[in-house]
């Protein structure tokens, strides 16, 4: 029954904000992927890395919002599961908005960086605002057109307490009900600004259609969509879902795959003519390891 709850309510929009390179073992925020062609400049990629931060970073905080919902039901209390998933030092409290009467989250790892039980390092808060009156948490998923909305609050992370990487802006994801397959369906809109340790700064905004499927017995969400944004290098860019990209609904922490299984997506660069094209292997097979094509030459990378 526990894992039952956690699968409906734990995770539900786990995938609302993948689109490349997002997982949760390995970091790979300022590492190039290798190269197999020397002639090709990192440089040339820093767009899809910045790309993959930020949808790292919602996968990830997505994934600890949940966490922290957890318990009895998901009634209107404090998380009882977060601080055994992630760290005994995040705090989670609620606030009531007497406003709209929605409830608010606040989940705090502290105003210093602190090793998480997934290897990472965190610090900051992490706000979530759940648009219900009535009802568990689940309904703020399931119903249609209901809205839940993310924000930060000097939040940071990271593979060292050195290498973290700052996250602000906000997201929001709206249950847009059934499609014509009886497919539960989310929009998914985000806004951030990356701020690496080097003090350089990436912007990032995405649109996405969400959907929740079932394949061979595993429940994927099938996504698609588009991002764009300035990475570092002050570059501008633009990616395309080209093939809907599968991601496990159940978390890491329940043993779904943490990386994106399949899928394929364009990146291009406002200074170049040429297109980066990432393909993240067959659907089933769970691996870090995927590819990327661009210039005609081919990186390996993997993901976190």
């Amino acid at each position: 029954m526990k894992k039952k709850i956690f699968f409906v309510s734990g995770i539900l929009g786990i995938a609302l904000t993948l689109t490349v390179f997002t997982g949760c073992h390995k970091d790979s925020s300022n590492t190039p992927a290798t190269n197999n062609n020397s002639n090709t400049s990192s440089s040339d990629i820093t767009a899809a890395q910045d790309e993959s931060n930020a949808s790292d970073a919602m996968n990830d905080s997505k994934n600890i919002s949940d966490a922290s919902a957890q318990g009895n039901g998901n009634q209107y209390h404090p998380g009882q599961n977060v601080s055994a998933i992630y760290s005994a030092h995040c705090v989670v409290t609620w606030a009531k908005d007497t406003l709209s009467g929605y409830d608010t989250m606040y989940v705090n790892f502290g105003a210093t960086p602190v090793k998480c039980n997934d290897g990472r390092w965190r610090q900051g808060e992490i706000i979530v605002y759940w648009a219900r009156k009535t009802g568990s948490l689940l309904h703020s998923y399931f119903d249609s057109a209901s809205t839940i909305t993310m924000t930060f609050n000097n939040y940071a992370a990271g593979n060292t307490d050195t290498n973290m990487i700052g996250i602000a802006g906000n997201r929001v994801w709206t249950n847009t009900g059934s499609n014509q397959m009886a497919q539960q369906n989310w929009n998914f809109t985000a806004n951030l600004t990356l701020t690496y340790p080097n003090k350089q700064t990436a912007t990032w905004n995405s649109i996405r259609t969400n959907s929740l499927v079932k394949v061979g017995g595993v429940y994927y969400y099938e996504i698609s969509g588009s991002a764009s944004g300035l990475d570092r290098n002050n570059v501008h860019y633009a990616l395309t879902i080209t093939t809907p990209l599968y991601v496990t609904a159940l978390p890491w922490w329940l043993g779904g795959c943490p990386w994106i299984e399949s899928g394929m997506l364009n990146i291009n660069l406002a200074n170049n003519v040429n297109t980066l094209t990432v393909n993240f292997g067959t659907l089933g097979v769970c691996t870090p390891i995927k590819t990327a094509t661009y210039n005609n030459h081919t990186y390996t990378f993997v993901m976190w």
